[in-house]
């Protein structure tokens, strides 16, 4: 009754979390829920062709990426994150398990936000160039390597986290390296492990931005020392202070197009993908205003439903996932 702002027009919401993306468009399409966020691409025709229900995009604001720890040796030699970044094939991914929803990343920040370079460092899937940087690098073949991917979450960038993981960790295994899985929750274990370092020599997560600047991309990951990716670097991490506290616009944007140089040049990971997300509802859903940041910039007090036949004010019920990193 005390609610701030504009009194919301639908009385009462309930959030269920459904893990499994099966499980939520069943229960999407039985009635059980009215919405659900986080639809799996592969999906999108079925919604699409359901006259019963709607999608909704969210823009794309995201990048999914394999961390490369470099505190864990080989990874300590650029050589041999060059050979992880020639393993990967990201376009067979891409295009195999985001249903035309994925656009192919080539560093860690989406085009449309500014001090995007076009000319960074690239490293094309070439398993012959990656054993070659292996050998070069004095190792013996095949490398054995750790490379995590989180279980019970589905994010806008990573829809299936195993899917993405089994399809990487095939390509490493031809291309000189021997994968040995690991996998954990993603809350707590998973995330918690990342952030702290220890979720092996490789691992696969990505960000969902919280406002249209480069500082909110690699500001974000490497403007300081991070255990995630065992990366220290003071010229990048000067470029990006000066960045940030630069008013010139044109300036900024010089810099961080520099930035993005230097850091594809030094390989810390492998960013792949940057995807457009979408939800699903009811036909008689209305008023959702999706949100290039989430669930954490959308507002439900616009929300309706068509009354149910007994004339009784349905409720809206939808079930999200409210992590943002």
């Amino acid at each position: 009754d005390d609610y701030w702002g504009e009194e919301p027009l639908t009385e009462k919401l309930i959030f269920r979390p459904i893990a499994d993306n099966a499980a939520r468009l069943q229960a999407l399409q039985t009635g059980e829920v009215q919405g659900y966020d986080l639809v799996e691409p592969q999906d999108v025709p079925t919604i699409e062709g359901d006259a019963a229900l709607q999608l909704v995009e969210r823009p794309p604001f995201n990048v999914g990426y394999i961390t490369i720890n470099q505190s864990k040796p080989p990874m300590d030699n650029v050589l041999v994150r060059q050979a992880v970044a020639h393993a990967i094939n990201k376009e067979e991914v891409v295009n195999s398990f985001y249903g035309g929803r994925g656009i192919v990343a080539k560093e860690f920040m989406p085009q449309e936000i500014f001090g995007y370079a076009e000319d960074v460092p690239t490293y094309e899937f070439d398993p012959d160039r990656s054993r070659q940087l292996l050998q070069q690098a004095g190792l013996t073949l095949p490398v054995e390597i750790e490379f995590w991917y989180p279980t019970d979450i589905t994010r806008d960038y990573m829809p299936d986290p195993k899917r993405n993981f089994e399809a990487f960790a095939a390509q490493l295994n031809a291309a000189g390296f021997r994968v040995t899985p690991r996998t954990a929750p993603w809350r707590p274990d998973y995330v918690s492990r990342v952030n702290e370092g220890n979720a092996g020599h490789l691992n696969l997560i990505g960000w969902i931005a919280d406002f249209a600047d480069p500082d909110n991309f690699i500001g974000t990951f490497f403007q300081q020392p991070s255990a995630a990716f065992g990366f220290e670097n003071q010229e990048i991490h000067d470029l990006l202070d000066q960045a940030e506290a630069e008013p010139d616009q044109a300036q900024r944007e010089q810099l961080y197009q520099q930035a993005n140089r230097l850091i594809m040049e030094n390989v810390p990971g492998v960013p792949y993908v940057h995807a457009t997300a979408a939800l699903a509802f009811d036909a008689n859903v209305q008023g959702f205003v999706p949100s290039p940041v989430g669930v954490g910039g959308e507002s439900f007090a616009t929300v309706t439903a068509e009354e149910a036949e007994d004339g009784e004010e349905t409720e809206e019920e939808t079930e999200t996932e409210t992590e943002t990193g």
